[in-house]
């Protein structure tokens, strides 16, 4: 029963996830970036799913216990795909970044 309401959950919440990756796919400025933005998606979708129901497994009472860490989990996510798309868009507008070593 309760894996049957983990599963109903992420597929609902399959929806509005894939509308914002299509969104980031829509927003990105070149083809490596939303490349990127479709890898790192599908990984986290993946992910989330996984951890989640491992958490469901292995925690019967702890659940509140994990509620902070998935917290500071899902921000330091957040502050590095930040920091790795505008690494992206920096390689991407500087034209010396990509060019060959003379040595």
């Amino acid at each position: 029963m309760l894996f049957r309401i983990v599963i109903i959950a992420f597929l609902i919440a399959a929806i509005p996830w894939a509308i914002t990756t299509w969104w980031q796919m829509h927003r990105s400025q070149s083809a490596r970036e939303r490349a990127w933005v479709g890898r790192v998606s599908l990984s986290l979708w993946l992910g989330s799913v996984l951890s989640s129901m491992a958490v469901v497994m292995f925690t019967a009472r702890g659940q509140l216990l994990v509620l902070p860490i998935a917290g500071v989990g899902v921000l330091a996510v957040r502050y590095g795909l930040t920091r790795a798309r505008a690494r992206i868009r920096a390689e991407q507008g500087d034209p010396l970044s990509r060019a060959k070593r003379l040595n």
